[in-house]
């Protein structure tokens, strides 16, 4: 049997699964025994999300290659760590601006058409990028107007994508279906920039992006037999744009989870989350270590964040959902306190290990939330709101550039993770006290 096979139920659907589902489920059953990774197999089994899951891996991997590509020709063609930080926010405000628009799509059309449309046109992006640097007409400017593009393209599959796997699995195991997206993203995030490095040191940009191209052709190649597995519009579509984005923008502010979610996402992407844009500067002024070291302190946030993935993805009881993810928001600012006040290099690494475990549970339960909570004819629309609400981290990158350079690293992440808490607690404890509707 192929994936190319139509969905079916029973024995059948179960033992197609199985071919690589147990390569997920490995580290969660050492976790947690042989009931957590049955609880990774029931939603590997089904045929249509592990297409959508090896879709994603390849988007992911195609981003981590190209997250990495963009700082360092950025740099090689500038000079200026400013200029960098400019194309880095060129790449991400996409999210931001266009975030509600984009759920308004995934709301209106056929969420594997979008999938289709977004990784077809990022192989022809990854491509164009190619021969521009390739043909050595490569320069700062071409670079960024084509990483533009890219932002565009995320923007549109992030809402299309976590609304699919509602569709696909139901609220009983949306939770666990994110926690597996975040297990993707995590390991796309040790394998992507491990691939860009080699190409760009070897082999030069053009062949980076090349194979940035294959990573995303493969990815349309996944997504082809989704087209018409990942539901479409529901209900009665609203007349213009601009009343979705009415209808869409109140139906989340006039609901109390989906209203302190937000907030809360704003405040982790514009204070908390930049603190990963400054521990380079971090490592070498204050712990005074070199490239391998702070490559360790990545790992470790990564590694953390992979282990607190597969723990969700794990779980075979109902998560609370709403707890899980105040305890997140509220522990990592304050692991962000101590790692400013820290200067041993074990003790930082141990530090990212638990910084990462919160961050992918936040990451998890925001999605989560949000699905669980938005009506059923809105729920792209949420999401666009949500990336959106995600989108807003160039914004504290900037920001926590300039305290840096100010104050110096140390003083910003306590400067910031303080004014986080500030934001956090009040919108936080009510939502953990909060029943479940």
């Amino acid at each position: 049997m192929t994936l190319d096979e139509p969905p079916t139920t029973g024995q059948a659907a179960r033992t197609r699964g199985l071919h690589w589902g147990p390569c997920l489920a490995t580290v969660p059953a050492a976790l947690g025994g042989p009931e957590t990774s049955r609880t990774i197999l029931d939603v590997l089994r089904e045929p249509t999300y592990h297409r959508l899951w090896l879709s994603g891996f390849c988007i992911n991997v195609a981003r981590w290659m190209d997250i990495v590509a963009l700082g360092w020709l950025a740099l090689q063609l500038t000079g200026s760590p400013f200029m960098v930080g400019l194309a880095a926010f060129a790449r991400s405000a996409p999210l931001m601006a266009v975030g509600p628009f984009a759920g308004v799509v995934a709301d209106r059309v056929p969420r594997g058409r979008v999938l289709v449309v977004t990784q077809a046109a990022g192989a022809v992006t990854a491509l164009a990028l190619a021969v521009v640097f390739g043909s050595g007409a490569g320069g700062y400017w071409p670079l960024v107007g084509l990483e533009v593009v890219f932002g565009l393209l995320w923007a549109l599959d992030f809402p299309a994508r976590r609304t699919a796997l509602y569709a696909i699995l139901g609220a009983e195991r949306v939770a666990q279906a994110v926690s597996l997206e975040t297990v993707s993203m995590q390991l796309a995030k040790i394998l992507g920039p491990l691939a860009a490095g080699v190409c760009l040191a070897r082999f030069g940009p053009a062949a980076c992006f090349a194979a940035m191209a294959v990573v995303y052709a493969a990815g349309l190649a996944v997504s082809l037999g989704l087209r018409a597995r990942l539901g479409g519009p529901v209900g009665e579509t609203p007349a213009s744009v601009a009343a979705s984005l009415r209808a869409g923008l109140h139906a989340a502010w006039a609901r109390p989870t989906i209203r302190a979610v937000l907030l809360v996402t704003v405040a982790m992407n514009v204070l908390f989350f930049p603190y990963q844009h400054m521990l380079p500067v971090f490592a070498r002024d204050v712990l005074a270590v070199g490239p391998a070291a702070l490559g360790g302190l990545f790992a470790a946030d990564g590694c953390g964040a992979l282990l607190g993935a597969l723990a969700i993805a794990s779980r075979r009881r109902r998560l609370a959902h709403r707890q899980l993810f105040a305890a997140a928001v509220l522990v990592a600012p304050g692991l962000l306190v101590a790692l400013a006040a820290s200067r041993w290099l074990p003790a930082c690494v141990a530090l990212l290990l638990l910084m990462g475990v919160a961050e992918s549970s936040f990451a998890a339960m925001q999605s989560t939330l949000v699905l669980l909570a938005a009506p059923e004819h809105m729920r792209g629309g949420a999401m666009g709101i949500l990336s959106a609400c995600i989108g807003t981290q160039p914004v504290g990158t900037l920001l926590i550039g300039l305290l840096a350079a100010s104050i110096g690293a140390p003083l910003a992440f306590g400067v910031n993770a303080v004014l986080a808490l500030a934001v956090i607690v009040p919108l936080a404890v009510p939502l953990a006290r909060r029943a479940p509707a």
